[in-house]
């Protein structure tokens, strides 16, 4: 993958699962961690492992160095697979986010450096399955943004996922007709604006190629708010949520970028100096801008 795309994904991909360093269930009852990493081999939605899938799950979750949170010190094994069959045995709670598995329920925990290595290592292993498989062996030429999308189609569903049409499309670089085929379900909460983004990327994508530009270089569009959020996130103006929505929040940081680059603190993110200035902060970081 180009390094652009390394270095967005962090980025890209926090405010859509959160960094967690403690194990929880997500909506499919799969146990996870740090930033939407499974560390679950059981092969059915919301079901208990098998013992041979238990084995594994616990070989996943034994990549991680997993510290008991009281003490700092290091998790035995046995602790870990204690840890991993409470969390997995609480499938009632996978509706409700990972909040419901904090402390006292769980007790060990990741360090924030162990997460990004592990989101990394995981990243590296999806690419090198993807590119194996057929209609991906260019993906080391396509735009950065036609990567960043299909990645992140590998993080919710892993890189083995089957779209026919989507890999088709991607096989011949047809970025409009693979936006079209990008979408997976269920369409709710951070898999829409994951859905959104890996849409709104692709078409980026035949934008920057029919254009000539880069394909190292990631593309960003500031001519509406979610592509305004987008931006203030990739200059690390957080927290903020990536979902189309002008409200509060929003104008609260389009107002904490304004002050720090001495702008008029209005909110909105329809200002002409405020694209500008966004467009001319993102460049300096290495994204082409469209839309300033």
């Amino acid at each position: 993958m180009h390094q652009s795309v390394r270095d967005y994904w962090i980025t890209f991909n926090d405010p859509l699962e959160g960094r967690v360093n403690f194990m929880y269930l997500d909506v499919k009852g799969y146990v996870s961690t740090g930033i939407g990493n499974k560390i679950d081999q059981t092969a059915r939605d919301n079901s208990a492992p098998t013992a041979q899938e238990r084995a594994d799950s616990l070989a996943a979750a034994g990549r991680l160095r997993w510290l008991v949170d009281d003490v700092g010190t290091e998790a035995a094994p046995e602790e870990v697979a204690q840890e991993w069959d409470t969390v997995k045995s609480h499938l009632e709670l996978a509706p409700f986010g990972h909040n419901s598995f904090r402390p006292p329920l769980t007790r060990l925990h990741v360090d924030d450096d162990d997460v990004d290595r592990h989101v990394f290592e995981k990243l590296d292993e999806m690419e090198g399955v993807l590119i194996g498989r057929d209609g991906f062996g260019d993906f080391h030429s396509w735009p950065a943004n036609a990567q960043l999308a299909t990645l992140s189609m590998c993080w919710a569903m892993g890189p083995k996922f089957r779209f026919p049409k989507f890999q088709g499309h991607v096989g011949v670089r047809n970025w409009a007709g693979a936006a079209d085929e990008c979408h997976f379900t269920p369409d709710v909460g951070t898999i829409r604006i994951r859905n959104e983004l890996d849409r709104a990327h692709l078409l980026l994508a035949l934008d920057a190629e029919s254009q000539g530009l880069p394909p190292e270089q990631i593309v960003l569009e500031l001519s509406d708010v979610f592509g305004v959020q987008g931006a203030l996130l990739a200059l690390h103006v957080t927290p903020l949520t990536q979902d189309g929505v002008d409200g509060p929040l929003t104008q609260g940081k389009v107002k904490e970028f304004q002050t720090a680059n001495g702008l008029v603190e209005n909110g909105s993110f329809d200002d002409p100096e405020t694209r500008s200035v966004l467009a001319s902060r993102l460049s300096a970081q290495g994204f082409i801008v469209f839309g300033a």
